[in-house]
């Protein structure tokens, strides 16, 4: 691969059919197997924190260096309310969690029930309470740890029960989405953003880069057979996810973080593993800070 970014596409990293799962052999004879993205996550949960993944390696620096200040600073006005868009394993769950004050409100939601599992047993492990359950008038159950509030839901498509969830006409302080922006539309995604970011507050969202996004899409080789499994990725230019934040009052605040494991070699794997080697040099990670100014 050049060290210049691919060509911009905006259209799924899968086949047209990836709608209903299939397994295709890629020209190098790979195997790969598309199915939805709920599929791709519940089959990965249990190995994504310890496969080797270096993207999310990325983002927990970025995350520890850009974030964590941000919740300490935003932290010193009170109790915040943060709503969390694919909260995944719960890998920054707990980070924003430790990083806010007492009497703050998670709303962490994720359509797939494997990774909520995963996160829910982090924030336990962590000993910040047992767990109970309780269903709301509008009937999708909420599961509660102390001051986290789970729901298993898709923020495109299931309005109505993020707005039971969080409150209608109740913005939150604070939204944080890392490495989710690759699998959603990015209209229904902002305009989920921006109707439950209070103005002024901030947004952290971080992707898959467009350098390594117009090629690939996130997936995990299944142990069973070798295959690689995918669900649907779209691959976004950066300013593509600028502008479409931008109609729903949202604008960056300071540079858009690219990264990457760097440009050596012997230091990537010494970080980030054998998995660093095919990255060296290239830009894999990106992230962005947008404020709601109206």
């Amino acid at each position: 691969m050049s060290s210049s970014p691919p060509s911009s596409s905006s259209t799924p990293n899968a086949p047209p059919s990836s709608s209903s799962p299939n397994t295709q052999a890629s020209p190098s004879g790979e195997t790969k197997h598309y199915g939805s993205n709920v599929d791709l996550y519940d089959g990965w949960a249990s190995t994504y924190d310890t496969d080797g993944n270096i993207l999310p390696m990325v983002d927990d620096l970025i995350f520890n260096a850009r974030v964590v200040p941000l919740l300490l600073s935003s932290s010193s006005s009170g109790p915040q309310r943060v709503l969390e868009i694919g909260c995944g394993t719960g890998r920054n769950t707990v980070k924003i969690k430790q990083n806010l004050p007492l009497g703050s409100t998670i709303y962490a939601i994720d359509v797939s029930e494997g990774m909520m599992a995963e996160a829910k047993k982090k924030i336990h492990e962590m000993g910040y309470g047992a767990s109970s359950s309780s269903t709301p008038s509008s009937g999708f159950a909420i599961t509660v740890i102390t001051d986290v509030q789970w729901a298993l839901l898709d923020v495109q498509t299931q309005r109505a029960e993020l707005n039971a969830l969080v409150g209608e006409g109740d913005p939150v302080d604070i939204v944080i989405s890392t490495l989710v922006l690759e699998h959603v539309g990015l209209d229904a995604f902002f305009s989920a953003v921006g109707a439950h970011l209070k103005v002024g507050g901030w947004a952290w969202i971080s992707s898959m880069h467009p350098f390594i996004g117009a090629n690939t899409g996130a997936g995990y080789r299944r142990s069973e057979d070798g295959a690689k499994v995918h669900g649907v990725s779209y691959n976004y230019e950066i300013q593509e996810v600028m502008d479409a934040a931008k109609v729903h009052g949202l604008e960056v605040e300071g540079e858009v973080v690219e990264a990457g494991v760097g440009d050596d070699e012997k230091e990537a794997v010494a970080k980030f593993g054998v998995r660093a080697k095919k990255a060296v040099g290239w830009k894999i990670f990106v992230g962005f800070l947008f404020r709601k100014t109206a």
